[in-house]
């Protein structure tokens, strides 16, 4: 009988070790296709529950929109629950999705009015939601009620109330902030509200077109160590200004063509009467 050398031998350890070793790398089964439907990087830790089961204080999922800073990819919506109603319910969502003006002109400081508030019913409304959910969508009467009185320096005889505005998505105004977060607008760690990337992505591209054009600072510049500011749908304390809740919490004001965060809000229909609400219980 041949003898087998140690040489021999060692080469065919070696040989079995790297078969069994280099074959025990687990496989995604992903290796031809590629799954486009990520939760954007500031939504990944939320632990959400089903709508049909959230309750005040909790995280739901509804809509999409990019957020991530990668078009390709389908971003579901992140959402507090900021109230309950019987079926109904009041969502807010939980990042800044979005960067807008108020309005394109600085004199336009009214809800009604407003470009944003047209943006929210028509643009975001469509591209967020299928048909489906947006049945399950309410109109809602708000009340636009005057800053005078609330906020020290408010003018009141400048100032009057607004007439109410019907709307599906909307702005929290300050008498909301002050009904739903419990105080009057000071410093709130309820209120600080982190971007997504695509939002600093739109702050990045402004503000380059801002340089290219030589027009004036007409930014809010996002404050990502602690959060970005975001408006709210009432008017500020002087002409030509909005309501805003500062990247650190507090309640300040711009003039209305500044650009500003943007976190809508909506009352939906979680029911399932005459078949309303009914996507949202699957």
């Amino acid at each position: 009988m041949r003898r087998v050398s140690s040489r021999n031998i060692y080469f065919l350890l070696l040989c079995l070790c790297l078969l069994i070793f280099g074959g025990c790398t687990k496989s995604t089964g992903k290796d031809t296709e590629t799954d486009t439907t990520e939760v954007p990087a500031t939504t990944e830790a939320l632990e959400t529950v089903a709508l049909k089961d959230a309750e005040i204080g909790d995280i739901v999922q509804m809509g999409i929109y990019e957020q991530d800073g990668n078009p390709e990819t389908d971003d579901p919506i992140c959402w507090y629950v900021l109230d309950k109603d019987g079926d109904a319910m009041l969502l807010i969502s939980h990042d800044v999705i979005d960067y807008q003006r108020f309005s394109d002109s600085y004199n336009c400081v009214i809800w009604e009015d407003s470009q944003i508030r047209t943006w929210l019913n028509e643009e975001f409304y469509t591209d967020a939601f299928d048909k489906e959910t947006q049945a399950c969508i309410k109109e809602s009467v708000l009340e636009n009620p005057s800053i005078a009185g609330y906020v020290t320096g408010a003018d009141e005889s400048i100032w009057e109330s607004r007439g109410d505005t019907t709307d599906r998505i909307f702005l929290l105004s300050w008498k909301e902030i002050e009904r739903y977060y419990g105080h009057k607008l000071p410093k709130a760690e309820a209120l600080l509200c982190k971007p997504s990337k695509a939002v600093l992505q739109r702050y990045e591209e402004i503000e380059q077109q801002r340089v290219r054009e030589k027009v004036p600072f007409v930014t809010s510049v996002p404050d990502v160590s602690e959060g970005i500011s975001w408006m709210l749908r009432s008017t500020g304390k002087s002409q030509n200004q909005i309501s805003i809740i500062r990247g650190d919490g507090y309640y300040s004001q711009c003039l209305a063509d500044y650009y500003q965060g943007v976190r809508p809000a909506m009352w939906i229909d979680v029911g399932d009467e005459n078949g309303e609400g009914q996507a949202l219980q699957e």
